[in-house]
Protein backbone atom coordinates (compact mmCIF):
# COMPACT_ATOMS: atom_id res chain seq x y z
CA UNK A 1 0.00 0.00 0.00
CA UNK A 2 2.79 2.44 0.93
CA UNK A 3 4.62 1.70 -2.31
CA UNK A 4 1.46 2.38 -4.31
CA UNK A 5 0.93 5.71 -2.53
CA UNK A 6 4.53 6.76 -3.14
CA UNK A 7 4.23 5.86 -6.82
CA UNK A 8 1.02 7.86 -7.15
CA UNK A 9 2.63 10.84 -5.41
CA UNK A 10 5.65 10.68 -7.72
CA UNK A 11 3.40 10.52 -10.77
CA UNK A 12 1.38 13.48 -9.49
CA UNK A 13 4.54 15.56 -9.02
CA UNK A 14 5.79 14.59 -12.46
CA UNK A 15 2.44 15.55 -14.01
CA UNK A 16 2.49 18.94 -12.29
CA UNK A 17 6.04 19.51 -13.48
CA UNK A 18 5.14 18.70 -17.08
CA UNK A 19 2.09 20.96 -16.87
CA UNK A 20 4.27 23.79 -15.58
CA UNK A 21 6.79 23.26 -18.39
CA UNK A 22 3.95 23.20 -20.90
CA UNK A 23 2.45 26.42 -19.52
CA UNK A 24 5.84 28.11 -19.68
CA UNK A 25 6.22 26.94 -23.28
CA UNK A 26 2.79 28.34 -24.17
CA UNK A 27 3.52 31.70 -22.53
CA UNK A 28 6.94 32.08 -24.14
CA UNK A 29 5.69 30.89 -27.53
CA UNK A 30 2.75 33.27 -27.68
CA UNK A 31 4.84 36.13 -26.26
CA UNK A 32 7.56 35.58 -28.88
CA UNK A 33 4.95 35.67 -31.67
CA UNK A 34 3.47 38.91 -30.34
CA UNK A 35 6.84 40.63 -29.85
CA UNK A 36 8.09 39.48 -33.26
CA UNK A 37 4.95 40.76 -34.99
CA UNK A 38 5.03 44.16 -33.30
CA UNK A 39 8.75 44.66 -33.94
CA UNK A 40 8.28 43.77 -37.61
CA UNK A 41 5.57 46.45 -37.86
CA UNK A 42 8.18 48.94 -36.65
CA UNK A 43 10.81 47.75 -39.14
CA UNK A 44 9.33 49.48 -42.16
CA UNK A 45 11.47 49.86 -45.33
CA UNK A 46 13.11 53.30 -45.55
CA UNK A 47 11.74 53.81 -49.07
CA UNK A 48 9.25 52.05 -51.39
CA UNK A 49 12.01 50.50 -53.48
CA UNK A 50 13.93 49.19 -50.45
CA UNK A 51 14.47 45.48 -49.92
CA UNK A 52 14.52 43.42 -46.77
CA UNK A 53 18.31 43.69 -46.84
CA UNK A 54 18.01 47.47 -46.49
CA UNK A 55 15.85 46.92 -43.41
CA UNK A 56 18.46 44.57 -41.93
CA UNK A 57 21.24 47.10 -42.51
CA UNK A 58 19.19 49.90 -41.00
CA UNK A 59 18.06 47.96 -37.90
CA UNK A 60 20.64 45.21 -37.25
CA UNK A 61 19.95 44.80 -33.51
CA UNK A 62 16.17 44.68 -33.92
CA UNK A 63 16.51 42.24 -36.82
CA UNK A 64 18.68 39.94 -34.71
CA UNK A 65 16.10 40.03 -31.91
CA UNK A 66 13.28 39.18 -34.31
CA UNK A 67 15.31 36.39 -35.88
CA UNK A 68 16.06 34.70 -32.55
CA UNK A 69 12.49 34.99 -31.25
CA UNK A 70 10.95 33.83 -34.55
CA UNK A 71 13.04 30.65 -34.56
CA UNK A 72 13.19 29.74 -30.86
CA UNK A 73 9.64 30.80 -29.95
CA UNK A 74 7.84 28.09 -31.95
CA UNK A 75 10.15 25.42 -30.53
CA UNK A 76 9.12 26.05 -26.93
CA UNK A 77 5.52 26.56 -28.09
CA UNK A 78 5.46 22.94 -29.27
CA UNK A 79 6.08 21.77 -25.69
CA UNK A 80 3.05 23.73 -24.54
CA UNK A 81 0.83 22.29 -27.28
CA UNK A 82 1.86 18.79 -26.30
CA UNK A 83 1.03 19.42 -22.64
CA UNK A 84 -2.41 20.80 -23.52
CA UNK A 85 -3.14 17.83 -25.76
CA UNK A 86 -2.36 15.42 -22.90
CA UNK A 87 -5.11 16.96 -20.72
CA UNK A 88 -7.88 15.26 -22.69
CA UNK A 89 -8.20 11.50 -22.30
CA UNK A 90 -11.87 10.78 -23.00
CA UNK A 91 -14.50 12.88 -24.76
CA UNK A 92 -12.95 15.15 -27.38
CA UNK A 93 -9.57 13.43 -27.30
CA UNK A 94 -9.57 12.62 -31.04
CA UNK A 95 -10.01 16.25 -32.13
CA UNK A 96 -7.69 17.50 -29.40
CA UNK A 97 -4.94 15.06 -30.30
CA UNK A 98 -5.31 15.66 -34.02
CA UNK A 99 -5.41 19.43 -33.57
CA UNK A 100 -2.42 19.43 -31.24
CA UNK A 101 -0.40 17.24 -33.60
CA UNK A 102 -1.22 19.37 -36.65
CA UNK A 103 -0.43 22.57 -34.73
CA UNK A 104 2.90 21.18 -33.50
CA UNK A 105 3.89 20.07 -37.01
CA UNK A 106 2.95 23.49 -38.35
CA UNK A 107 5.09 25.22 -35.74
CA UNK A 108 8.05 22.94 -36.47
CA UNK A 109 7.72 23.67 -40.20
CA UNK A 110 7.52 27.35 -39.30
CA UNK A 111 10.88 27.09 -37.55
CA UNK A 112 12.48 25.86 -40.77
CA UNK A 113 10.76 28.47 -42.93
CA UNK A 114 11.60 31.38 -40.63
CA UNK A 115 15.19 30.20 -40.17
CA UNK A 116 15.61 30.24 -43.95
CA UNK A 117 13.96 33.65 -44.34
CA UNK A 118 15.78 35.48 -41.56
CA UNK A 119 19.05 33.62 -42.13
CA UNK A 120 19.23 34.36 -45.86
CA UNK A 121 18.32 38.03 -45.34
CA UNK A 122 20.95 38.41 -42.63
CA UNK A 123 23.62 36.70 -44.71
CA UNK A 124 22.86 38.86 -47.74
CA UNK A 125 23.10 42.00 -45.64
CA UNK A 126 26.52 40.93 -44.37
CA UNK A 127 27.78 39.81 -47.80
CA UNK A 128 28.23 43.25 -49.33
CA UNK A 129 26.76 42.10 -52.65
CA UNK A 130 25.25 44.56 -55.10
CA UNK A 131 21.52 45.14 -55.39
CA UNK A 132 21.21 43.02 -58.56
CA UNK A 133 22.93 40.03 -56.99
CA UNK A 134 20.87 40.38 -53.81
CA UNK A 135 17.67 40.54 -55.86
CA UNK A 136 18.64 37.40 -57.78
CA UNK A 137 19.35 35.46 -54.60
CA UNK A 138 16.10 36.60 -53.00
CA UNK A 139 14.06 35.60 -56.04
CA UNK A 140 15.71 32.19 -56.04
CA UNK A 141 15.04 31.80 -52.32
CA UNK A 142 11.38 32.85 -52.68
CA UNK A 143 10.79 30.26 -55.40
CA UNK A 144 12.80 27.48 -53.74
CA UNK A 145 10.95 24.17 -53.29
CA UNK A 146 12.03 23.62 -49.68
CA UNK A 147 11.11 27.11 -48.51
CA UNK A 148 7.74 26.93 -50.28
CA UNK A 149 6.97 23.51 -48.80
CA UNK A 150 7.83 24.64 -45.27
CA UNK A 151 5.70 27.77 -45.68
CA UNK A 152 2.70 25.76 -46.87
CA UNK A 153 3.06 23.29 -44.01
CA UNK A 154 3.23 26.15 -41.54
CA UNK A 155 0.19 27.93 -42.96
CA UNK A 156 -1.92 24.76 -43.05
CA UNK A 157 -0.75 23.49 -39.66
CA UNK A 158 -1.14 26.79 -37.84
CA UNK A 159 -4.54 27.39 -39.44
CA UNK A 160 -6.27 24.03 -39.16
CA UNK A 161 -4.50 22.83 -36.00
CA UNK A 162 -5.61 25.47 -33.46
CA UNK A 163 -9.23 25.24 -34.66
CA UNK A 164 -9.34 21.44 -34.20
CA UNK A 165 -7.46 21.69 -30.90
CA UNK A 166 -9.84 24.23 -29.36
CA UNK A 167 -12.93 22.41 -30.65
CA UNK A 168 -11.63 19.24 -28.99
CA UNK A 169 -11.06 21.10 -25.73
CA UNK A 170 -14.58 22.47 -25.97
CA UNK A 171 -16.02 18.98 -26.50
CA UNK A 172 -14.14 17.94 -23.38
CA UNK A 173 -15.83 20.86 -21.57
CA UNK A 174 -12.48 22.35 -20.60
CA UNK A 175 -12.90 25.73 -22.33
CA UNK A 176 -15.76 28.11 -23.15
CA UNK A 177 -17.49 28.13 -26.52
CA UNK A 178 -15.84 31.41 -27.53
CA UNK A 179 -12.36 29.84 -27.47
CA UNK A 180 -12.82 27.95 -30.80
CA UNK A 181 -14.45 31.10 -32.21
CA UNK A 182 -11.34 33.08 -31.27
CA UNK A 183 -9.18 30.47 -33.01
CA UNK A 184 -11.21 30.86 -36.20
CA UNK A 185 -10.93 34.66 -36.02
CA UNK A 186 -7.18 34.32 -35.53
CA UNK A 187 -6.83 32.22 -38.66
CA UNK A 188 -9.00 34.49 -40.81
CA UNK A 189 -7.15 37.62 -39.67
CA UNK A 190 -3.82 35.97 -40.51
CA UNK A 191 -4.82 35.68 -44.17
CA UNK A 192 -6.30 39.19 -44.42
CA UNK A 193 -2.98 40.95 -43.92
CA UNK A 194 -2.17 44.48 -42.78
CA UNK A 195 -1.54 45.96 -39.34
CA UNK A 196 -5.25 46.26 -38.30
CA UNK A 197 -5.87 42.60 -39.16
CA UNK A 198 -2.62 41.72 -37.44
CA UNK A 199 -3.78 43.42 -34.26
CA UNK A 200 -7.04 41.46 -34.40
CA UNK A 201 -5.02 38.28 -34.89
CA UNK A 202 -2.92 38.94 -31.79
CA UNK A 203 -5.97 39.60 -29.61
CA UNK A 204 -7.73 36.50 -30.95
CA UNK A 205 -4.57 34.48 -30.31
CA UNK A 206 -4.57 35.50 -26.65
CA UNK A 207 -8.24 34.56 -26.36
CA UNK A 208 -7.68 31.21 -28.07
CA UNK A 209 -4.52 30.10 -26.25
CA UNK A 210 -5.02 31.90 -22.92
CA UNK A 211 -7.67 29.56 -21.44
CA UNK A 212 -5.78 26.34 -22.37
CA UNK A 213 -2.67 27.81 -20.76
CA UNK A 214 -4.68 28.59 -17.64
CA UNK A 215 -5.73 24.93 -17.52
CA UNK A 216 -2.07 23.94 -17.30
CA UNK A 217 -1.40 26.41 -14.51
CA UNK A 218 -4.21 25.15 -12.31
CA UNK A 219 -3.16 22.99 -9.38
CA UNK A 220 -5.30 20.09 -10.56
CA UNK A 221 -5.92 19.68 -14.29
CA UNK A 222 -9.57 19.21 -15.10
CA UNK A 223 -10.63 15.86 -16.40
CA UNK A 224 -13.68 15.48 -18.63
Amino acid sequence: MATTELTATAESKAERSWRLIGALGMILGVASFIVTTIVQWMLQPPRPSATVVDVVNQHPAAWLLVSVLAVLGPLVWVAGIGAITSLVRERGWVLTTLGGTVTALGLIAGVGHLALFFGVAGDLAASGLGSKSIGAVQRADDSGAMGTLLLLLFLVGFSLGPILLTIGLRRAKLVAVWVPVAAIVMVVANFVGGIPAGAVQLVAMLLAFGPPTFLLLRRRAERP
